[in-house]
């Protein structure tokens, strides 16, 4: 009886305790909604487990396996989060709340971060919703037309091809790019970083944001934080593919064959030639076979997840673009492992990328314009398949660009690895103290062989090849970074205190080593160990070592958030600079005033109002590792004793050892607004940029013995604006929608004292230079003859203007006829959502700067290659009513040289991307394995209005074709600086429109 007892006893309490754990966990549900409609996307996570959801897109959301004690966290970005306790409950509704335009969202400063509504300096930041929803090969054009302060000018369509990047205007003449810092970690770019693994992305662009960067801040900071999953989230597994084509998105108007006859029989009769030539029957269409349709594919797989005390990303990146343009392409791998760990009061983070891309480019297109069409596509007699002109139908000269660029292998294969590791461990709970290790690795191997070849013997240079040209050419770069840092923040009563200060131990090397030659014993043979051992043979190779060593701090007050208050300071000591000058001091001041906390405010419609101003001083320094050296050149001065042969050096390169940092004094004054409870966000912001000492190049006698400037602190810029965000977003129904624009307005733009004219590079062969930098007139502004929009009738010449009024034309005429900077750059935005649809928009616009056109030199007044059909009506004895001058070789008038003929508006408006999405129902259609499916509709660079002829206004770079060629090695070009040749059409890479679709799963 007893054991039966026992027995029952002993169930019932298994029954109990069984109930109790089943009672301890239950399925919870509910609806999720913001101004009374249903919030889909929407995060919900049990607090301190890895299980969460989502929300449907009816709002509603199913959770399992929840404790009845359990704290829900309810997440959505521009939403304020909420922690909601279940308490037994199996349905819990939540109505979410803006988040005051996300005036507590926190953004990434320097060397920590604040919330928007702490800042006192001005930031710009965008999240990786708003960079993935385009596809780049170079993540940096994602930028473009995105925050107002910041001009990205790409490089046309090239795949995997460089971008400028201007905050606020030059702030240099030797280097205007801004200091770009991954996960702590100083980088040399963005190039190789993977769009979708970027979590978000800051850019300060004020002293008062940036002085404590001090070394290279002048020309704003960008800082790139990358993805490291999130904790309580059970693993989240993510896949995107998109696929598309590139397309040429517009065609320019040549001659076709016969009429590149005639053309020629008219120009020997305006030359009074009594030569004529006969049409030969061909008709290339060298456009058509340089401009071809391309694939580009993006895949990219990726998974993240952690525990409370954990977390982790890993993710794995190809992209492959053909280019449009025959000869280049590109192709991109990444991968990359993030993770996070706390224990206790130790924080460990860990970041490692690896990228391998290779790039191939067409050096030969819009080389000395285009091939004339009399020029047959092949030609089996002639070594290599092809043929220059040679006869005078086809011109009197120039070569085949298809060909050299067909013919000719090159490729630059770049290899980086990213790493960084920091240590935080809380010493109180107000002190923190850190240590952050950074590596930058990079690897170029540069490859270039182009075959024996013969095409004709006019041009012979270019057109004849005996011998096969090989180059090969490796460059390693290590940055290492060591930088501790302590931190301290307090509060008491309504007052707020944070610091920081830190030290900065930062070390650059790069050695190269490389060989050109010529006469491999074979065309199949491309290796340099088979070059011949000669005198010919051109050894390439470097060792350059760099160091930075820095002190910084910085002190940040608020009280009560209505009075907030910062100072920030930097030492930065370069060895770039010889020891009496190598340390600068970099310190800024800033503040804020909430005027919206005042009792006196009351507003309806404003729902904050904050001013805020800052001063500061900024730095920067040259790109060469040894500035204020000397170079002497070996072979330079050889002579004989005794009979035999004695190499001597000769100095190439005056220094001046005084050379110093650059210093950039600059005034912010800005106002941060919302309105119309929260909808609505503007900010504002008016600048003014003095940079002194700055860094130019001093033509010296020749008396002194070397033929190149000496570099002194020698200038100033000016740099003066006004620029603006505003955003707007509203859920109607089920309609939620976002509109964003900003606007960038360059009020001054110009050089201060510069003791001479710096030249840009040269467009021709006559070393005709169209570029100079002038005191007192905009950076890199074009300098020609003005001319009239129509030429005199009865000599078919330009007509130029007397500027100065003499009486006289001659070069003292020559004056500024174009400014390659904008009036203004700006950016519109359109995102939203109904349903399971979304779509979203982006515009690009620049105005009032100009181009100088020299694809338009080329192709009207060039005496060799094909021609525009605009040449139709240039002016002949029987059409004088016209703005083309007459054709002429011998260009007795000098109608080639640099005028306004070729400047052109290059203002633009552009409907960069346009995606259209749908959201399949995987529950309706029982796809339970996904958490989430969308397919996607992509389109670039939909449309364009310009009234720029040539291919594309957006105007970048100036290297290749004539800029370098007379420098370096084929393969290794040194790269010209873009801040001398802006505004120049030498060769832009015409820009596609591309077509993708695209499919995004979350598992």
């Amino acid at each position: 009886m007893k054991k039966q007892t026992l027995k029952k006893l002993m169930g019932f309490a298994i029954m109990l305790c069984s109930f109790s754990l089943f009672a301890q966990t239950i399925k919870v549900t509910g609806v999720v909604t913001e101004d009374g409609m249903p919030v889909p996307g929407l995060n919900v996570a049990i607090k301190g487990d890895a299980k969460g959801t989502t929300t449907d897109f009816d709002g509603k959301y199913v959770i399992g396996g929840v404790s009845s004690k359990a704290v829900l966290v309810f997440s959505y970005l521009g939403l304020k989060t909420q922690e909601v306790a279940v308490n037994g409950r199996t349905i819990v509704n939540v109505a979410m709340l803006a988040d005051s335009q996300t005036l507590d969202e926190v953004v990434v400063v320097g060397y920590g971060t604040s919330s928007k509504r702490e800042l006192t300096g001005s930031v710009a930041s965008i999240s990786s919703k708003d960079l993935t929803k385009s596809v780049a090969s170079n993540p940096t054009t994602l930028l473009q037309g995105k925050m107002s302060g910041i001009q990205v000018e790409s490089s046309g369509g090239q795949p995997g091809g460089s971008a400028n990047v201007f905050i606020r205007g030059v702030n240099s003449l030797s280097n205007a790019s801004p200091l770009y810092i991954v996960d702590g970690v100083i980088v040399q770019n963005m190039d190789y970083v993977n769009p979708s693994d970027i979590l978000d992305i800051s850019v300060l662009k004020d002293a008062a944001t940036a002085a404590i960067y001090g070394a290279r801040a002048a020309n704003g900071v960008i800082l790139i934080k990358t993805n490291h999953g999130r904790k309580n989230q059970e693993m989240e597994v993510r896949y995107n593919a998109r696929i598309g084509f590139d397309t040429p998105s517009k065609y320019l108007d040549f001659l076709d064959g016969e009429q590149y006859t005639s053309y020629l029989n008219q120009r020997f009769a305006n030359d009074g030639s009594a030569e004529r030539v006969t049409y030969n029957g061909v008709s290339t269409d060298w456009q058509k076979q340089n401009l071809k349709s391309g694939l580009i594919q993006d895949h990219g797989l990726s998974l993240q997840g952690g525990s409370e005390t954990a977390s982790y990303f890993a993710s794995v990146n190809y992209f492959k673009q053909d280019g449009i343009l025959i000869g280049s392409g590109f192709k991109r791998l990444n991968a990359r492992l993030n993770s996070e760990y706390n224990f206790r009061k130790l924080k460990i983070t860990q970041t490692l990328g690896i990228t391998e891309a290779t790039i191939q480019e067409n050096n030969w297109y819009g080389f000395d314009g285009t091939t004339a069409p009399t020029v047959a596509l092949h030609n089996a007699i002639n070594e290599g398949g092809y043929e220059a002109p040679s006869t005078a139908v086809q011109g009197p000269g120039g070569v085949n660009q298809f060909a050299l660029a067909t013919l000719e292998e090159n490729s630059k294969k770049t290899r980086t690895l990213f790493g960084g590791l920091k240590f935080d461990y809380k010493i109180t709970d107000n002190l923190s103290a850190g240590i952050n290790f950074g590596l930058d690795y990079k690897n170029l191997n540069s490859f270039q062989f182009t075959p024996t070849y013969f095409m004709s013997t006019v041009d012979a240079v270019r057109n004849v090849n005996d011998k096969n040209d090989l180059t090969e050419y490796n460059k390693t770069t290590v940055n290492l970074l060591v930088e501790p840092t302590l931190s301290y923040d307090t509060k008491f009563g309504k007052n707020k205190i944070a610091a920081v200060a830190g030290y900065t131990y930062y070390k650059e090397n790069q050695q190269s080593s490389g060989i050109y030659g010529q006469g491999t014993p074979s065309n199949s043979i491309k290796v340099v160990g088979a070059l011949p051992s000669n005198s010919q043979l051109i050894l390439l190779g470097e060792n350059n070592t760099a160091g930075l060593i820095s002190y910084f701090g910085r002190l940040n007050y608020n009280y009560d958030d209505r009075y907030l208050l910062s100072g920030t300071i930097r030492r930065d000591a370069s060895s770039r600079f010889a020891a009496d000058n190598q340390s600068g001091y970099f310190p800024s001041i800033s503040g804020a005033w909430n005027i919206s906390k005042e009792s006196f405010w009351k507003s309806d419609v404003i729902d904050y109002f904050k001013l805020r101003t800052s001063y500061g001083i900024l730095g920067s320094y040259p790109d060469t590792f040894y500035p204020t050296q000397a170079v002497y050149l070996a072979n330079q001065s050889n002579t004989s004793f005794g009979g035999a042969n004695a190499t001597g050096l000769a100095q190439t390169t005056l220094a001046d050892p005084n050379l110093s940092w650059e210093t950039t004094k600059t005034f912010d004054i800005g106002v941060d607004l919302t309105f119309l409870n929260n909808k609505m966000n503007f900010t504002a912001d008016y600048y003014s940029k003095n940079i002194n000492d700055v860094l130019v190049a001093i033509n010296v006698p020749s008396t002194a013995g070397v033929s190149l400037p000496v570099t002194r602190n020698a200038g100033s810029l000016v740099n003066k604006g006004f620029e603006f965000d505003m955003s707007y977003q509203k859920t109607d129904g089920d309609f939620h929608y976002k509109v964003g624009t900003n606007f960038s307005f360059n009020l001054v733009a110009k050089a201060g004292n510069i003791p001479a004219p710096i030249l840009g590079p040269s467009i021709d062969e006559d070393l005709r230079v169209v570029n100079r930098t002038v005191a007192g007139q905009p950076i890199g502004s074009f300098y020609g003859y003005k001319v009239e929009d129509k030429v005199n009738p009865l000599t078919g010449d330009f007509v130029r203007v007397d500027v100065n009024k003499d009486g006289v034309i001659d070069e003292k005429d020559i004056t500024n006829i174009g400014n390659p900077t904008p009036d203004f750059t700006y950016g519109l935005t359109f995102s939203g959502d109904y349903k399971n649809f979304d779509i979203s928009l982006a515009f690009t616009g620049v105005q009032g700067n100009e181009i100088y056109n020299v694809g338009k030199y080329y192709n009207v007044l060039w005496q060799d290659g094909g021609k525009f059909t605009s040449v139709l009506n240039s002016w002949t004895p029987t059409n004088t009513d016209t703005n083309i001058p007459k054709a002429s070789i011998t260009d007795a008038a000098g109608n080639k040289e640099p005028s306004s003929f070729f400047v052109e508006d290059g203002s633009y408006l552009r409907l960069k991307n346009i995606e259209i999405g749908y959201n399949l129902p995987i529950k309706a259609l029982g796809m339970d394995v996904f958490k989430s499916l969308r397919v996607s509709f992509n389109v670039q660079n939909a449309f364009v209005i310009t009234k720029y002829s040539g291919y594309d206004p957006d105007v970048a770079s100036t290297n290749g074709g004539r800029a370098n060629l007379n420098a370096g090695v084929p393969g290794v070009r040194p790269s010209v600086n873009p801040l001398l040749g802006r505004g120049l059409d030498a060769r832009t890479y015409p820009n596609a429109r591309t077509f993708m679709l695209g499919l995004q799963a979350t598992f």
